[in-house]
């Protein structure tokens, strides 16, 4: 769906907000991008939407070179921007009438309007002015907007941010549902990194512009986390970490919390970490300890952003 080779925008007064980005994101996917503030995410997001020119490199959007067909980007694309511009006199019916009228789209009419309004949990409050709407009713009717070309991809910068956990959760819902249902490519940029590892398949990280890390959460947990982990609960932990420490598959064990962290030496089978599973449990019942709980860590995608920027820096 998007593809970059080499972008780089450096603006007039010198500056370089992004160096030699390769991006490639498939139809469908729901994508993450990610980094800390001034790493060139909103300038990057300006150049894949056909708003900034880059000064080099090439991008394509569903196979269209974005120089030389913006307008034709520009109809397939729909944008969540982080502020919206929102014209408080309007009603919401007004609001999605009035975008529609500037794509001169003959396709859409006040049935599919209303349609949105529907997807988008508004139809009851299509009459009202948007004035009066809660932030997360907005942010609503900021995505019914993106939705007005039918486009084929869409871009969300912060789409929860400022909204209650419930709102976050309806939002992220109703994301995921267009993705699904309306078969939308997704491009979120946010700092509220639970939204990304709720709702993403594939990340990328940047950091001063330059392209940190890009893959699939699994793939980063995979690459981030180099030993295979457990967490574990007994009701004698300080005594099973002696027993424990005597199976020599057991690299270390750390105090967490109320449970222990217990790390395995690198590269076992499958096999072999289910025998040591195994060997852990039959040592502790030998020593007369339960095993309350067990379970394997993984790492968050919080983990992930500081261990990727951290190295990089």
């Amino acid at each position: 769906m998007i593809e970059t080779k080499n972008v780089t925008k450096i603006y007039k007064n010198g500056f370089q907000a992004v160096t030699n980005l390769n991006l490639k994101i498939e139809k469908g996917d729901v994508f993450g991008f990610l980094g800390p503030n001034g790493a060139g995410k909103t300038t990057t997001i300006r150049m894949l939407d056909g708003l900034l020119e880059p000064t080099s490199g090439e991008i394509l959007v569903n196979g269209i070179d974005i120089r030389e067909n913006q307008t034709e980007i520009k109809n397939m694309v729909g944008v969540v921007p982080e502020s919206h511009g929102y014209y408080y006199w309007m009603t919401a019916k007004e609001y999605l009438q009035y975008f529609n009228s500037l794509f001169h789209n003959q396709n859409v009419d006040d049935q599919y309007i209303d349609y949105l309004l529907q997807r988008v949990g508004l139809y009851e409050k299509r009459d009202v002015i948007v004035g009066q709407f809660s932030r997360g009713m907005k942010q609503r009717l900021g995505i019914a907007k993106a939705l007005i070309n039918k486009p084929e991809i869409i871009f969300l910068d912060e789409p929860t941010l400022g909204l209650d956990p419930r709102g976050q959760k309806e939002i992220q819902q109703l994301l995921s549902d267009i993705n699904k249902n309306e078969k939308i490519t997704i491009f979120i940029t946010s700092h509220m990194l639970k939204d990304i590892e709720v709702m993403c398949n594939k990340v990328c990280i940047i950091q001063n512009g330059v392209l940190v890390e890009q893959g699939s959460i699994q793939e980063l947990q995979k690459k981030y986390l180099t030993h295979y982990t457990l967490l574990i609960e007994t009701d004698d932990n300080e005594k099973a970490i002696d027993v424990l420490s005597e199976i020599e598959e057991i690299r270390q064990i750390d105090r967490c919390n109320e449970k222990l962290e217990v790390k395995f030496v690198k590269d076992l089978s499958e096999e072999k970490i289910s025998n040591v599973k195994q060997k852990m449990i039959h040592k502790l019942y030998e020593s007369g300890m339960d095993m309350k709980e067990m379970s394997v860590k993984t790492l968050s995608m919080e983990d992930i952003f500081f261990r990727a920027t951290e190295k990089e820096a």
